[in-house]
């Protein structure tokens, strides 16, 4: 027997909901843009690369969300690869607190 559609997406999210979730990931990539040029430290980048995994597995996306979802990850590198606080590489992090709060 064949699975409908909607069955062969399983439990994943709508479109819709992605879009909230791609706001507030782009809010704190701008704000991880900030700090970065800050010697304070920055968010930790890989939580933020966790929540767009997140979203690329518990929504069904449109096109435009996956290109969204890729600019994002392109942005994370590139904050990755900026310049270092001085403490062995490692940046300073404010991960998950700062991003409950935002």
């Amino acid at each position: 027997m064949k699975k409908k559609k909607s069955e062969a997406k399983g439990s994943l999210l709508p479109s819709a909901l992605a879009d909230i979730e791609l706001q507030h990931i782009e809010r704190a990539v701008a704000q991880l843009r900030t700090m970065n040029k800050q010697s304070s430290g920055t968010l930790n980048v890989e939580y933020w690369r966790e929540r767009l995994t997140a979203v690329t597995k518990g929504y069904a996306l449109v096109p435009a969300q996956k290109q969204r979802i890729e600019a994002l990850r392109i942005a994370l590198d590139t904050v990755d690869s900026g310049p270092r606080d001085g403490s062995g590489g490692r940046r300073k992090s404010t991960n998950r607190l700062w991003a409950k709060a935002a």
